[in-house]
């Protein structure tokens, strides 16, 4: 059973879930950068924007150019969860606060969901290196 679901994971999405990810991901990055507002925020909305457009080719393309998308995505999203831990452990931040609120707990609960399958995919697809092509 468990050799059947790993060949369900690894043949990707189905075409109409990469086509709805990768529209609306487009749109959102599009819409972060066309309403970026010109203050010292700016360069945020165009790194959120740039991610999401990443996300949008990543759903569009194939082969070692989804697998190296798909590693800067995993890349970017171990470097935010890593500095979001270290920054809450050097700043001495609580150890529980509301969910909307930074804390060392949310910091850790960030890592785990977002960051280890980041870092799963990166070693796992080599940024398109790797012989096999999802």
């Amino acid at each position: 059973m468990y050799r059947e679901a790993e060949e369900t994971i690894n043949q990707g999405l189905s075409p109409f879930a990469r086509i709805l990810l990768g529209g609306v991901s487009g749109l959102f990055g599009l819409m972060m950068i066309f309403i970026a507002p010109p203050t010292d925020k700016q360069v945020y909305f165009y790194l959120f924007g740039g991610f999401c457009l990443a996300i949008s080719f990543a759903c569009i393309f194939k082969g070692w150019v989804r697998q190296f998308l798909g590693s800067l995505i995993g890349l970017c999203l171990v470097i935010v969860s890593g500095w979001y831990l270290v920054s809450q452990l050097i700043q001495g931040g609580p150890l529980f606060s509301a969910r909307s609120e930074q804390s060392i707990f949310n910091a850790v609960l960030f890592a785990l969901f977002f960051g280890i399958p980041g870092l799963t995919y990166m070693l796992k697809a080599r940024f398109g290196l790797s012989k096999k092509s999802s």
